[in-house]
């Protein structure tokens, strides 16, 4: 009888090891280091606390649990130490829905198994929770939510047959990738050449990075979604059909070796002029390839807005990855970009990453979205009156910033505006008022040497305003002119403005009194007069 019983154990004991491996992946050496059975949703934390077990670095929760108890599991992953949750094993779990962002921007969380009850993944889920390698997605799965694995390390996506929503950016950014399928029985997707398809809607979710060469999107595709080529980095170029009606935002992000985006001729709403991608009346820039050739580029007078991500990349560190001549890479870089007068919107990271530096903001912009030149090269910028809000990391990482002038009509400065522009060593602000800023908008800024400029009178006013006195500059001094009117100025011609001097030729960021010299565009230089 006892041999008997050791048998049956042994049998047991086999048989639980080759269900675990089943689904257990090789190279997680955390899995289920501590093991907690539920017997009620939202105990989790009581539980593990009586627990208290030596190591979470690999956890199985079992039986039935809700947001809070994955709101916590997240809690436990988030100091980002190796002590943290490297694994997290839900396969024996009951539970119907991942939260949004529940599991976003972790650092070590490396191995998820997915409860095989779950029916939906939130949007953004596992956001840029870099190192996270697989998904494995159970039959009972019938959403996948927006940007839900967007920058993760997923070597291979497989969607179920049940699977009928899946939003757009949900697989964008995966730099690991090396395969897609959709089961056979899934009437609404597919994957056709590294190209993830929504077959009942005509749209292009994502081209995966398993797409190089050039891309044709298919004839009859009528909708390009939110993200859809984000991390197609192995593309060289892209051919747009008549049939697209709609391109998502920040479609073509970091597609590093892209030279051109060509648009059928008769297509209604899009169009392309050497290589570059606009809306059919050429009033929105949409994309500038990160790889085209060309040292300068003059931006059509007919643009008025500059689309999120428009020059995002181009000219910086990833472009021009197919060339490996230096110097060569250097003498067809983009490294100057002319915007026109008429100019009103500046997308949201419409130059992150670029390594063009030398950027004029024309008088005619009103907005410019967050994050807009973030971790690019320019040197020197002027804001023109009229923009009243600088937004969150709208100059951040900016290393070789060292003249930033601002108009008399900022009212609000957000989050990380100047975070490590140490090189900076004049501010010019022609507010009065000093501008309502974000707690944290000189977040990771110690300049060793600053001058902040600003209107006559108001040098007591910034000294004594709430942030701006933590700003600590080497020097206040309150020798600009105050502004009485704001107007836009129309050139006959379409050059602007470049570079300005006062009569000594010193370089000047901003119009000061007496005669001032404009050098513009078009190579002239115009002789004004500021009273």
């Amino acid at each position: 009888m006892r041999k008997f019983l050791l048998s049956f154990c042994f049998f047991v004991f086999a048989l639980a090891g080759m269900a675990q491996a089943d689904y257990k992946q090789a190279s997680d050496q955390h899995f289920n280091r501590t093991m907690v059975t539920l017997t009620k949703a939202g105990t989790l934390e009581r539980e593990l606390t009586l627990l208290n077990p030596d190591d979470i670095q690999g956890i199985k929760v079992s039986g039935p649990m809700n947001e809070a108890d994955l709101r916590y599991l997240y809690k436990l992953c988030k100091p980002g130490t190796l002590d943290t949750p490297h694994s997290i094993n839900l396969h024996d779990a009951i539970v119907d829905r991942i939260p949004e962002k529940c599991f976003a921007g972790l650092t070590y969380l490396l191995y998820f198994y997915l409860p095989q009850t779950l029916q939906e993944v939130g949007d953004g889920a596992f956001q840029y929770t870099n190192a996270l390698t697989a998904a494995v997605f159970p039959a009972t799965l019938k959403k996948i939510g927006r940007t839900a694995y967007a920058g993760t390390r997923l070597t291979t996506v497989s969607i179920p047959a049940n699977v009928e929503e899946i939003g757009e950016g949900a697989f964008a950014h995966l730099s690991k990738l090396g395969s897609a399928t959709v089961d056979a029985a899934n009437t609404t997707f597919k994957v056709d050449n590294g190209i993830l398809i929504n077959v009942k809607e005509n749209k292009l979710l994502q081209c995966f990075i398993t797409h190089t060469g050039e891309l044709n999107v298919p004839t009859g595709i009528t909708a390009l979604g939110d993200y859809s080529l984000a991390g197609a980095k192995r593309l060289t170029s892209i051919h747009i059909p008549a049939s697209v009606k709609t391109i998502g935002e920040d479609a073509f992000a970091a597609t590093y070796n892209v030279e051109s985006i060509e648009v059928d001729a008769a297509n209604n709403n899009y169009c392309s002029v050497d290589g570059v991608l606009f809306n059919k009346n050429k009033s929105l820039l949409i994309c500038y390839p990160t790889s085209k050739k060309g040292a300068a580029y003059v931006v059509p007078t007919t643009v008025k807005e500059l689309a999120t991500g428009a020059f995002q990349e181009c000219g910086g560190g990833n472009a021009y990855q197919l060339i490996t001549d230096k110097k060569e890479k250097k003498k067809i870089s983009l490294k100057k970009i002319t915007l026109p007068e008429g100019l009103i919107k500046i997308g949201s990271s419409a130059f992150t990453f670029t390594g063009v530096t030398d950027i004029n903001i024309p008088t005619t912009v009103r907005e410019i979205g967050d994050g807009c030149f973030y971790f690019s090269d320019i040197e020197n910028i002027t804001v023109p009156e009229g923009v009243t809000r600088i937004e969150n990391g709208t100059f951040a990482y900016c290393y070789s910033l060292e003249t930033l002038s601002l108009p008399s009509t900022i009212s609000y400065i957000g989050s990380s505006v100047f975070c490590m522009d140490d090189a900076m060593t004049t501010l010019n602000i022609s507010a009065p008022t000093p501008p309502t800023c974000d707690a944290d908008a000189f977040d990771n800024y110690s300049p060793s040497s600053l001058t902040l400029h600003v209107v006559k009178g108001a040098k007591k006013a910034y000294q004594k305003a709430a942030v701006w006195s933590s700003l600590n500059p080497s020097d206040i001094e309150d020798d600009l002119e105050i502004v009485t009117h704001i107007g836009t100025t129309h050139h006959a011609s379409t050059a602007t403005e470049t570079m300005r001097y006062d009569l000594s030729g010193r370089r000047i960021a901003t119009p000061q009194r007496g005669i001032n010299l404009i050098k513009m565009s078009d190579g002239s230089v115009r002789k004004v007069v500021i009273r």
